[in-house]
């Protein structure tokens, strides 16, 4: 979690390095739980802040503050394709695909949370996410059902003319 004094940035050269070998990168999202409050410390007293559960918005949050601040390239978050999931194995499970910027909005609903970054992705993943996608997603399905990024498809159209 990022607070005002503290905003890590040590997961950023691991995703930048997984993406540069094409493999992406499973993210799982920070834990606090039985916390000490610090400010009831200081008065002499032991007390424990509620448990807190990051989520895809605010890990999607903070990848993109973060990209902005370095500026590496490690992923693009209007572009680069990733997977929310939540309470994987349950009932209620839910799995949303897009770009970081699309994920930020997105409800997962309850934790617990986990986030991939995906590096190059296999014709057969792509199919395998088309029913996740976020509605009007950057990524589209053409007629065969080929997924593709929104913008590769103008390209192409400005290319043909």
């Amino acid at each position: 979690y990022f607070d005002e004094n503290w905003r890590p940035k040590s997961f950023y050269p691991k995703i930048k390095y997984n993406r540069e070998g094409g493999m992406h990168t499973l993210c799982l999202l920070d834990i606090k739980v039985k916390e000490p409050d610090f400010e009831a410390m200081k008065r002499g007293k032991i007390v424990y802040l509620p448990p807190r559960f990051m989520t895809v918005n605010e890990a999607s949050d903070q990848l993109i503050e973060s990209e902005e601040v370095l500026k590496k390239g490690a992923y693009h978050s209007d572009k680069t394709l990733c997977v929310g999931l939540a309470r994987l194995g349950q009932v209620d499970q839910c799995i949303i695909a897009g770009t970081l910027e699309e994920l930020k909005e997105a409800d997962f609903g309850a934790p617990l949370h986990c986030l991939i970054i995906c590096g190059e992705v296999h014709d057969l993943e792509l199919e395998s996410l088309r029913p996740f996608l976020v509605p009007n997603s950057a990524f589209q399905i053409d007629a065969e059902g080929t997924l593709f990024k929104r913008e590769d498809a103008a390209e192409e159209n400005d290319a043909e003319e």
